[in-house]
């Protein structure tokens, strides 16, 4: 069932003790080039780095505090300290990352040193091993286990299941048998009408909710909370139930999470979400899909409400 609206949670690492810089190197004796948005050039003083955690806002932004709990968008870079390598950074994909933040699915680094701050922000990290990757460093992006890694990460934007929809409640214009009510910062309640039927294809999506913010352009990556329902109205999936912690380099999964948006898969693709395009940015939205079957050939037929919380480029390839 999951296949039906893929999970991809991407990014990085933290902080939290600030140290006087000289020479003109900031905090941590580190010092970054370029403004929020932009990719940061990192060079830091000779000698060894600080042996804690080391964190300084080097603009704060004027948004939100980042939360516990929340599904943090955002840009960074990592480089390590010892040879000044950068393994990692999402501006060269153009498109910001996003991952559970102080729930352990991230280095620890980034759990104790992002939540706290506004989103708006560009924050500078100086995680040491016992913050990042340990003693068993990562091989594949050239990480020794005694490795220092610096950051520079912005933050763009941030959510939680119970963050409301900058919305208003609006009869769908296309006729549909499934009923979708319920406030606009919880999880939605469905009616399915009797005898209901999966579509032979996507449906069109059905617009519940009118979101206030920008259009979702084709190609679009979603950041959404939705629940998945069968035919009967059964609940298959949701993302306000408990999620198992899901990441991909340079995060580090380590405990389950709990009450987490997703992001979501690309618009303007064939799939589940063709269609999104020109939708509102803070939309709620029904998707009702056809008859599929899951890896045990078993025919499963569901319907998805998804919150579009956000939406971003998809990012391009490269070869980090």
């Amino acid at each position: 069932m999951r296949k039906l609206l893929s999970f991809v949670v991407v990014a990085a690492l933290g902080a939290s003790l600030v140290a006087c810089g000289d020479n003109g190197f900031g905090a941590g004796g580190i010092k970054v080039t370029s403004d929020f948005g932009q990719k940061p050039t990192i060079t830091h003083r000779e000698g060894d780095p600080e042996k804690q955690l080391v964190t300084e806002v080097l603009k704060e932004g004027d948004g939100p505090e980042v939360k516990k709990g929340e599904l943090l968008t955002a840009n960074y870079l990592g480089q390590i300290w010892r040879d000044g390598k950068v393994f990692d950074n999402s501006y060269d994909r153009g498109a910001p990352s996003s991952f559970p933040i102080g729930v352990g699915s991230v280095i620890g680094g980034w759990d104790e040193g992002l939540v706290g701050k506004k989103i708006g922000s560009r924050v500078l990290l100086s995680v040491p091993s016992d913050k990042g990757y340990k003693a068993d460093g990562k091989e594949e992006a050239g990480i020794k286990g005694d490795d220092t890694l610096i950051f520079v990460v912005d933050l763009v934007s941030a959510a939680g299941n119970d963050t409301p929809l900058n919305a208003e409640a609006v009869t769908p214009s296309t006729p549909t048998k499934i009923k979708v009510s319920g406030p606009l910062n919880a999880a939605p309640t469905v009616t399915v009408a009797a005898g209901t039927k999966p579509p032979a294809k996507p449906g069109k999506p059905v617009v519940f909710a009118l979101g206030k913010g920008k259009p979702i352009e084709k190609g679009d990556q979603l950041v959404g909370r939705f629940v998945i329902y069968d035919y009967t109205g059964k609940k298959q999936v949701s993302t306000w139930d408990a999620q198992p912690a899901t990441a991909q380099s340079p995060a580090q999964p380590a405990a389950p999470t709990d009450q987490l948006p997703a992001v979501g898969p690309v618009a303007g693709k064939a799939g589940p979400l063709d269609g999104f395009a020109g939708i509102p940015i803070g939309s709620r939205v029904l998707v009702e899909l056809p008859t599929q079957k899951d890896q045990a050939g078993k025919a499963v037929s569901a319907f998805a409400v998804i919150d579009v919380l956000n939406a971003f480029p998809a990012p391009k390839q490269t070869g980090q």
